[in-house]
């Protein structure tokens, strides 16, 4: 548009021009044609000044648009990291636990001469990328330092991963990895933070693990059983032997347990383990701390069973774990188990251990708890049981708590303990005083 007309303006001053070159008769002077010519490159001085601007013009423009277009990527890219790390967050917990305070044991306790202790620290992290997975660590910080191992748990859980049970009585999830296993029941609550005592039974029967571990529920209603309710099971594959990293055995341990409530305030549960060939390692499987094998061991195994059963008394709305923190009235746990461990080149081990535990809820803020448990080996041989060289271990544990708020507990706990068939030579006053403030996140 502009270029037509530029061009109709110059065809009009040259024809203007032309027509005005004619006689004196019929036209201007010399002087007025002069000056003609003197407007017509003044106009287009005009022209090429206008054209050019509009050029500048339309390169400024463009300019322009391409730093908006900058902007708006950029404002994109930033928005949409933004997004992802949200997303990322939403699917990160954290919870753990904690406590600390005062100990002071008999000379062959752990704190002869009185010690202010962190004894208990666990932060763990799980991280969900899908519905069915969730990859969870924890790390074990106890005493403030960094333990060995410093992930104590690290595993894959897989929760009803297989789509076509959905609908049916039958429930099934999955853990891969290092873990505590599921054996017996104590096991869930063996830590000065979740248990009611700031002290664990005498044979403190755990293990933890690299393995496979299966999990589920049959809905018994749903099979026609009524009114009976679900009964779960659990069954895990392991190495074993003691130590993280790879096994050193070909044997591999596993476990099975059953558990089930008949009436809404009972539960119960039975767990079997066998550790499979050890060779002359140590064990995973843990009783009374006593994982080695007896002097001479060129080859050994362990199997242990265990039956525990807990009663609520006024039973509350809270999960039956962590037992410190129900709401129910009272609680009263019966455990009782035995192990034997088959030995080559010594002399095979046997025992038994249990313990009765009570805990009532004085009222919302006030409880108190009181436990008697017990190890005993057979036929009067010896081991080291919680650090004490003894036949028979007992444990005498009494306890008071003031929840200070939902998560956080204090604690106060006095243990006597009770050896039986020492060495003359063993100092075995180690009863224990606690005194801890324990919190959960």
């Amino acid at each position: 548009m502009f270029k037509y007309f530029k061009f109709m303006l110059v065809l009009s001053l040259i024809l203007s021009f032309i027509f005005s070159y004619v006689p004196q008769g019929f036209a201007a002077t010399d002087e007025e044609i002069q000056a003609l010519k003197v407007q017509v490159r003044e106009l287009m001085q005009r022209i090429d000044k206008l054209e050019a601007g509009q050029e500048q013009a339309k390169a400024d423009v463009a300019k322009a648009k391409e730093e908006v277009a900058k902007v708006k990527e950029a404002s994109a890219k930033e928005s949409a990291a933004r997004v992802d790390l949200a997303n990322t967050l939403s699917k990160l917990k954290m919870k753990g636990r904690w406590a600390a305070g005062y100990f002071d044991s008999g000379k062959a306790g752990s704190y002869p001469s009185g010690s202010f202790e962190v004894p208990e620290a666990k932060l763990q992290f799980s991280f969900q990328p899908d519905d069915i997975n969730t990859i969870v660590m924890r790390f074990n910080l106890n005493n403030a330092t960094a333990n060995s191992p410093l992930l104590d748990y690290l595993y894959l859980q897989s929760k009803d991963f297989l789509p076509f049970l959905k609908n049916t009585p039958y429930s099934i999830s999955g853990r891969l990895g290092r873990f505590k296993l599921g054996f017996g029941e104590e096991t869930w609550s063996n830590n000065l933070v979740e248990s009611v005592v700031p002290s664990n039974s005498a044979g403190n029967v755990g293990v933890s693990d690299e393995g496979l571990e299966l999990a589920g529920k049959v809905d018994l209603n749903k099979l026609g059983l009524k009114p009976l309710k679900p009964l779960g099971w659990v069954f895990s594959v392991s190495d074993g032997n003691s130590g993280v990293g790879s096994d050193t055995t070909g044997a591999k341990a596993f476990m099975g347990k059953l558990y089930y409530s008949p009436i809404d305030p009972l539960y119960l549960s039975a767990s079997y383990y066998n550790s499979g060939h050890l060779k002359a390692n140590n064990a995973e499987m843990s009783i009374a701390g006593l994982v080695s094998p007896p002097s001479g061991t060129t080859k050994w195994g362990r199997t242990v069973w265990e039956v525990d059963a807990r009663y609520d008394i006024g039973k509350g709305k809270k999960p039956l774990e962590p037992i410190a923190y129900s709401d129910s009235k009272a609680i009263v746990r019966l455990s009782y188990g035995q192990f034997d461990d088959h030995v080559t080149g010594a002399d095979d081990r046997n025992g038994q251990f249990g313990f009765v535990e009570g805990a009532y809820n004085l009222n919302k803020k006030f409880f108190t708890a009181a436990r008697y448990s017990i190890v005993d080996l057979d036929d009067g041989q010896t081991a080291s049981l919680n650090t004490i060289t003894s036949n028979q271990y007992q444990r005498y544990s009494l306890g008071l708590g003031y929840r200070w708020s939902e998560n956080t507990i204090i604690k106060v706990g006095y243990d006597w303990n009770k050896e039986s068939k020492v060495s003359s030579t063993t100092d075995k006053h180690n009863d224990l005083l606690s005194a801890v403030v324990a919190s959960q996140f």
